[in-house]
């Protein structure tokens, strides 16, 4: 795992999370999003991740942390994504809703929002 404060787990990308994250890359923010799949080829994972997930990277198909991160980060359903500190504890527990609702917008603010939360 990176040591990004920010994580994104298990989240379906849609063209508004793939604006956010590339937005924030281009405003020079710090943030990875890893891609916990529950795709059940090894093919199909790679083929989302090259057609949907620019820069993004995945937990490797079949790997078992995939399981540990989804009890660890409570991740009952997809799509969920969680913004983590760097010490991996939940800074955000809803932010697919987040993202959704205000990232679109101005992802920037959203993130500073985020920043904002750990001092």
């Amino acid at each position: 795992m990176s040591d990004s404060i920010f994580e994104i787990l298990n989240f379906r990308p849609s063209l508004s999370l793939n604006r956010f994250y590339t937005e924030l890359k281009e405003a020079g923010k710090n943030i990875e999003i890893v891609l916990v799949s529950r795709d059940r080829e090894a093919d199909d994972l790679k083929e989302y991740l090259t057609e949907h997930c620019g820069g993004w990277v995945a937990i490797p198909f079949g790997d078992s942390r995939i399981v540990e991160f989804l009890a660890k980060y409570e991740v009952p359903t997809i799509p969920a994504m969680r913004v983590l500190k760097p010490d991996g504890s939940v800074l955000v527990a809803d932010a697919r809703v987040q993202v959704q609702e205000k990232g679109r917008e101005d992802p920037v603010k959203l993130f500073e929002e985020w920043e904002a939360m750990l001092k």
